[in-house]
């Protein structure tokens, strides 16, 4: 699978401009970076239980010049790479999860995607064998990526409309936080999943030689049983000399 002009994933290796890493390397820098998203955004929501007794108090229309820390730490929506985007071009006051239901799917999608992102962390560092330990990640990152592509088209317009007035810095660092963000994680998803075909197809392989293997000593032990019938039996028809 080629990316551009600059990069090619395959099953086992990835090349950015000629130089090869392999895909599990990959794999595991990309989950322990999306892992840390994920914590940090959990923890959102515990220190908005904890502090304010609400599932996710995120306003994100404040003075960032003037609002304290746990203000503006609430104020970003982290799992979306949302730092001020969303305000700036749609207008919004709070997070985009706070208008769907109040912030509660948000809550129950972080402690998941971070359970399914550790469980992969423990198989590529620690159980390479049972390949169904990576299924929880794979279906969650795929989700997450489609999901980020549909906030990205949805809200494409008004990102263009403002790009194409007058852009200050406040602009374009959130805009490309959000644009990184969304292209780190597809390319995580690529990778991951040519990880797993490359594990898959390893272990088919593991399985048909051991399956030979089997068969042949099978045939091996048939073959000498066979040979003990006929000696036995060649024993019994051979004539007595009296």
């Amino acid at each position: 699978m080629r990316l551009l002009w600059c990069m090619q994933i395959e099953e086992k290796d990835s090349s950015v401009f000629g130089l090869k890493v392999r895909n599990r390397q990959l794999a595991v820098f990309f989950t322990l970076l999306q892992l840390s998203v994920a914590c940090i955004s959990f923890f959102q929501h515990i220190f908005s239980i904890y502090r304010y007794q609400n599932v996710f108090l995120c306003k994100s229309d404040i003075d960032y010049e003037k609002a304290d820390l746990e203000t503006r730490f609430l104020a970003y929506d982290m799992i979306i790479f949302d730092f001020g985007l969303m305000r700036r071009v749609l207008g919004t006051d709070e997070c985009v999860a706070n208008y769907l239901d109040g912030g509660y799917m948000r809550f129950a999608w972080c402690f998941q995607h971070a359970s399914a992102l550790s469980l992969a962390l423990m198989a590529l560092l620690c159980c390479p064998r049972p390949i169904w330990l990576l299924w929880p990640a794979l279906m969650m990152q795929s989700s997450y990526s489609l999901g980020m592509s549909v906030l990205t088209m949805a809200t494409a317009p008004k990102i263009l409309e403002a790009l194409g007035g007058a852009v200050s810095i406040n602009l374009w660092i959130p805009f490309l936080l959000f644009i990184g963000g969304f292209c780190v994680n597809w390319l995580f998803t690529f990778v991951l999943w040519h990880h797993y075909w490359h594990v898959e197809h390893r272990e088919e392989r593991r399985r048909k030689a051991l399956k030979e293997c089997e068969r042949e000593l099978v045939g091996d032990e048939g073959q000498d049983d066979s040979d003990d019938d006929d000696d036995e039996d060649a024993d019994w028809i051979k004539p007595e000399f009296v």
